[in-house]
């Protein structure tokens, strides 16, 4: 079995849960490829330099830089292998490797379905500080449910309009229309790996 796995905010906002990754890393049956994404201190150095009306096409190029920094760190953390690319990743599949963002204008969460759709994976995993899909914006709605289950048709229900550097929703629109396309099934999840309290989209 082979499954990528998103690695975002939650991670590098509280690097005491590292050890919930490690522990899913060494029980997971099968091989492992890994995105990380950019973080809440990386989105804030973007939405400073937003400030001085830099381009966003500049601070989507600044934010993928910033992902790979993660990458780099994640790469010791769990003795994984940094890869710069999806050919890299691809020629070092046994060996945990990981990378951060590709294009400008590209959520993490997107690099990770392709990465998916590229390797032929048999589930993606994204890792989420609100732990699953909701009926609502948890942030807002304290009351809030997790959708535990959902098919690809469900899923298309979440795009919504506009996304700017550093700023996606829980899923942005690339992202889910990869998954759909592809029929990837999808995990998400908090930085603890409980499946049971998470979303699985399939």
């Amino acid at each position: 079995m082979l499954g990528v796995v998103k690695i975002g905010t939650a991670l590098f906002s509280e690097p005491e849960k590292a050890e919930d990754l490690k522990k899913f890393v060494s029980t997971f049956k099968g091989n492992l490829a890994f995105v990380s994404g950019a973080g809440t201190k990386a989105k804030g150095i973007i939405k400073d330099y937003r400030k001085f009306g830099l381009p966003e096409g500049f601070l989507d190029y600044l934010g993928i830089e910033l992902t790979h920094v993660n990458a780099k760190a994640l790469s010791r953390i769990i003795r994984g292998n940094y890869c710069r690319t999806f050919g890299e990743v691809d020629s070092n599949r046994l060996r945990k490797p990981i990378t951060g963002g590709q294009i400008p204008g590209q959520s993490t969460d997107a690099v990770a379905a392709e990465l998916s759709d590229f390797l032929g994976a048999d589930v993606l995993v994204l890792v989420k500080d609100v732990g699953g899909l909701f009926s609502q914006d948890p942030k807002e709605v304290p009351g809030a449910r997790v959708i535990h289950k959902m098919g690809f048709d469900e899923l298309k229900s979440f795009k919504k309009e506009d996304t700017m550097a550093g700023n996606y929703r829980v899923l942005d629109n690339q992202a889910i229309d990869i998954i759909c396309r592809s029929k990837i099934k999808t995990h998400v999840v908090g930085p603890d790996f409980d499946f049971a309290k998470g979303t699985l989209i399939n």
